[in-house]
């Protein structure tokens, strides 16, 4: 019967090897045949009592065989899912949720792993009685609830459930390094604004549509694993469920062949797995087995022919050692474990007692350990040996509870001891331990954020340079200035006062130790540069001739200015209204003070009457600023509109025609220029007196 389940598994995987997707048959192997033969396939195992449970009442069948390829981790093996497992086979191009709400979930999946409202429970039991001390099997949990935020809620779940002799029940499908069962909400990739993502470590990824399966996304390969009492029988019950509703599909994969009866020989010990063995330490190796016939030792793959059929061997060698328990001829158990061997850690210095001060009465301040580090390690490894702190010396032994180290420490105590333990993770270790102090300092210190620091437009510093004061005494203090940061290389040379004369611009930290209480701190201020203006304009705004001449003075520059024309006051304006023909100056001071710069401009205009008596005042008619006019062309007239005087050039009009004297009265005159690059006409009168 088992030769015709093969021949017809060959004809099908020849018929569905030629797509890239998972292939999944329900009808290639029974229940049993799926267990002993393509999980378990293991002469070493005996095992026995073969049930499941799935949806068949409902004609869904959610247990079946599947043969992988290459865009999937497993070659074959066991599928359990909460719907149809032909579903299974990709690509991902729909959302499969085909279990209804009658397909009812499992009283040992809930009760095991604390789940409850289960749908559409997949399972297959079996007992098995090993010779050996340990077992485990492979397996991939995949769920269309990785579909955008069904993962935050929808907590489809599964379990591996071993149960002893007695009756004891344990979850063997948890997420490494704690007791959490494997699910969609466990071990997520996270959805941006409903929730974090959860041991993304052992998320693999969201499936596209050239998956091998069909499923939204999958986590990675994940091991299940226990140590068991050699000749005890076990049932082991496989299980999944749909949580909270019947919807959205979800499976796990069981490798072929992985369900291993194999001899644990302990943890590794190494350094990459934290607990590496110091030097002359000795380990035990136990592969005690009942009804092995002989015991193979090997060491980085050598026989180790002095240790032939010795269960167990102690040893103080590092190495990968290998153990063959052989039960027959078509049974060997094996066992491997590999050995590193360390330096014992030491501290190379004492760590200082730390001391900070609580200027700003909050009854908290940071602690830096990194120096005290440093001290610690000297020149040992750091890829081997950490420093690791602790707030009792009973967590510093346990090696738990340690203290964050990646930001500063708050303390809030005003004497704290702190002990430090040097290791390889859980290896050989030394604990030391320092000191740490606050002390209330009430400061009121005169150190300003900002200072400035005039400078010509050269950028050559002017006198007197701004003076950065503490306000402390030199009595009860210690300083040392630095620019930008705290270091060596930023320390100024010379600079140990209470204040220092900044002579160019920059972040300057002053860092400060009470000779009282040998705490330290610092303040930091920023040095600011202002030069004059590098752009002074006066531009006109008003048209010319107006009654109202406006002009706005335009600067640029690194700092903020004051303006003002003429003598009038500084202000923060920079328009000015309403002024006279003529000259005038224009002046330009920073906030600060650092300089004042001046201009001269001029305001054209015409005179509303001159005198043309000889008195050399006010003799000659003619354009205030005519020098700076575009093409001028100028004509006076009379009242009846007789052209007296023409010009574009010149000292004006003296108030003659051809020689002759022109009585007091009002004259006309048309002034033509050009202005941004177009022709402008302007006419008005003034008055002659006499």
């Amino acid at each position: 019967m088992v030769m015709k389940k093969v021949l017809f598994l060959i004809l099908w995987l020849a018929v569905t090897g030629l797509y890239a997707q998972i292939e999944v048959s329900t009808t290639a192997f029974t229940v049993e045949e799926l267990i002993r033969d393509v999980l378990v396939d293991s002469e070493c195992a005996e095992t026995s009592n073969y049930q499941s449970f799935t949806g068949t009442e409902f004609g869904i069948n959610g247990i079946g065989y599947f043969d992988g390829n290459s865009s999937f981790r497993f070659r074959e093996g066991i599928l359990l899912s909460t719907g149809n497992a032909m579903d299974a086979e990709g690509p991902n191009d729909q959302t499969y949720d085909s279990g209804p709400p009658g397909w009812m979930g499992d009283d040992d999946l809930r009760r095991v792993t604390n789940t409850s409202a289960l749908f559409n429970a997949s399972y297959i039991q079996f007992d098995f009685i090993p010779r050996t001390n340990s077992i485990s099997f492979n397996f991939i949990f995949a769920s269309e609830e990785y579909s955008q935020e069904f993962q935050c809620i929808y907590s489809d779940v599964f379990a591996f459930i071993l149960t002893d002799s007695s009756g004891n029940s344990t979850n063997l499908a948890i997420i490494p390094g704690t007791e959490d069962p494997v699910r969609a909400t466990t071990v997520r990739p996270g959805v941006d604004g409903f929730c974090e993502a959860r041991n993304e470590d052992f998320f693999d990824k969201i499936n596209g549509a050239r998956s091998g399966i069909s499923f939204e996304g999958q986590t990675k390969e994940l091991v299940a694993e226990s140590n068991v009492i050699p000749g005890e029988r076990y049932t082991i019950k496989l299980a999944i469920a749909d949580n909270l509703d019947s919807q959205l599909d979800s499976a796990v994969f069981l490798e072929a062949g992985s369900f291993s009866i194999d001899v644990s020989l302990g943890d590794n010990r190494t350094i990459r797995d934290g607990n590496p063995l110091c030097n002359g330490e000795m380990v035990t190796l136990d592969a005690t087995a009942d009804g092995a016939l002989e015991y193979h030792w090997f060491r980085d793959g050598e026989a180790l022919t002095s240790l032939e059929n010795v269960p167990v061997i102690t040893v103080s060698e590092e190495g990968i050692y290998e153990v063959e328990v052989v039960f027959s001829t078509v049974c060997v158990s094996e066992g491997m474990v590999e050995l590193e061997y360390i330096v014992p850690p030491s501290i190379v210095e004492e760590p200082l007692d730390l001391t900070a001060c609580d200027l700003d009465q909050d009854g908290i301040e940071p602690f830096d350990f990194s120096d005290n580090t440093q001290r610690i390690i000297g020149g040992q490894d750091p890829n081997i040996y950490r420093v690791r702190y602790y707030r009792s010396m009973e967590d510093a032994v346990a090696f738990e509870n340690a203290i964050n180290t990646s930001t500063t420490y708050p303390g809030t105590q005003a004497n704290e001891t702190i002990f430090v333990r040097i290791s390889s993770g859980e290896s050989c270790y030394e604990i030391t331990s320092f000191e740490l102090m606050i002390q209330n300092l009430e400061l009121d210190p005169i150190l300003q954020e900002e200072y400035i620091l005039c400078v010509d437009a050269a950028g050559v510093p002017l006198m007197p340079l701004p003076l950065l004061e503490t306000g402390l005494s030199t009595t009860e203090y210690t300083f040392m200035w630095y620019r930008n940061a705290i270091s060596d290389e930023n320390r100024i040379a010379g600079a140990d006062n209470a204040l220092y004369a900044a002579s160019s611009e920059g972040v300057y930290v002053v860092q400060m130790e009470s000779l009282a209480f040998g705490c330290s701190f610092s303040y930091s201020t920023t040095v600011r540069s202002v030069a004059p203006p590098n752009v002074f304009e006066v531009e006109l705004v008003s048209d010319l001739f107006s009654n109202n001449n406006i002009v706005d003075i335009v600067v640029e520059g690194n700092s903020e200015y004051r303006y003002r024309v003429d003598e009038e006051p500084f202000g923060a304006s920079n328009r000015f209204n309403n002024l006279s023909a003529g000259e005038h100056i224009a002046y330009v001071e920073d906030i600060y003070g650092c300089s004042v710069v001046s201009k001269e401009f001029e305001i054209i205009d015409f005179p509303r009457y001159f005198t043309p008596n000889g008195d050399g005042t006010n003799d000659l008619w003619n354009i205030q600023g005519f020098d700076g006019i575009n093409d001028p062309e100028i004509a006076i007239y009379d009242r009846l509109g007789i052209l007296l005087y023409q010009y574009n050039g010149g000292i004006g009009w003296d108030g003659t025609k051809n020689g002759q004297r022109m009585p007091a009265t009002d004259y006309w005159f048309r002034i033509t220029y050009s202005r941004n690059n177009e022709r402008k006409v302007f006419q008005s009168h003034f008055s002659l007196k006499r």
